[in-house]
């Protein structure tokens, strides 16, 4: 397994020289970056200054968070953001060697709601006709991947369509393509009053993962929570990556930190929690 640090440990513009000098001093694999967001850029100039990082660091896993929108915008917005992605995924493949992509499709809020408040939005929100039209969409998405030798992960995250296990598991049913599956995420899961527990989790999605991200959460009060380090959170961790063990597609992980605290010294304190794991359960 090839483990990648998510961009939220040293996030922000003009940190991408140390961002990539983190990632050699933990010992990560390579980073999770973000595909529409260009901080204080343009699109070229973000594009040019992540290629050129790849070129200094070949040996590094590149991948990208991407939105697809599929539902929220209008018939030629969406014609447009197809392009988009498939020019994105181009460059990805040929400039990066990116091999998967953590991928979302449009927002699901209820304006009478919180958005903290998971379990009132997202698939909560969906009916049967908006799982076809992302099933269709994410179709179209897999055959371009397919093409180009590479996976899209859904990432399981609140407010979307595919947000829990369940609704990832419905979804699914509805795309005709090998290239899409799941980024199972459980700290989103977690955090949902639906939430499925991790053993459910991977029998609803045998077969289907092919990316993951990994963070700890405590959950405070009526399902607040603070982020903190991998081992020292509610969520079993090792419990994680022993299912992952048999179950990542891909082969490639992220640990992520959610959390506004010294990214830093977290990366090295979770790098290091995870090699101990890695040890522990021989992978």
């Amino acid at each position: 397994m090839k483990v990648l640090l998510h961009v939220n440990y040293y996030e922000g513009a003009g940190k991408f020289e140390t961002l990539f000098k983190l990632i050699r001093a933990v010992g990560a694999d390579g980073v999770e970056l973000r595909a529409k967001r260009f901080y204080d850029m343009e699109k070229p100039q973000y594009l040019a200054m992540v290629e050129d990082l790849k070129q200094r660091n070949p040996d590094l896993e590149l991948t990208f968070g991407y939105q697809l929108l599929l539902s929220s915008v209008d018939e030629d917005a969406q014609k447009q953001d197809f392009e988009d992605f498939v020019n994105f995924i181009d460059w990805a493949k040929e400039k990066c060697g990116t091999r998967v992509m953590n991928m979302f499709t449009d927002n699901l809020i209820d304006p009478n709601c919180a958005y903290y408040d998971f379990d009132k939005n997202g698939s909560t929100l969906a009916d049967d006709e908006l799982y076809v039209r992302h099933g269709a969409g994410l179709t179209a998405a897999g055959k371009e991947l397919e093409a180009r030798g590479m996976l899209g992960a859904l990432e399981t995250h609140n407010c979307y369509i595919h947000d829990l296990a369940t609704s990832c598991e419905k979804l699914l049913r509805h795309v005709d393509s090998p290239a899409i599956g799941i980024n199972y995420d459980h700290g989103n899961i977690f955090l949902n009053r639906k939430g499925e527990s991790i053993d459910q989790v991977f029998e609803l999605l045998k077969g289907k993962i092919y990316y993951a991200h990994l963070k700890n959460l405590l959950r405070t009060r009526d399902y607040a929570y603070m982020a903190t380090h991998l081992e020292a959170g509610h969520i079993d961790t090792c419990k994680v990556l022993t299912k992952l063990k048999e179950e990542l597609k891909s082969g490639i992980f992220a640990i992520e930190y959610a959390c506004s605290g010294d990214g830093v010294i977290a990366a090295k304190r979770d790098m290091d929690y995870i090699r101990f794991l890695r040890t522990w359960l021989g992978i």
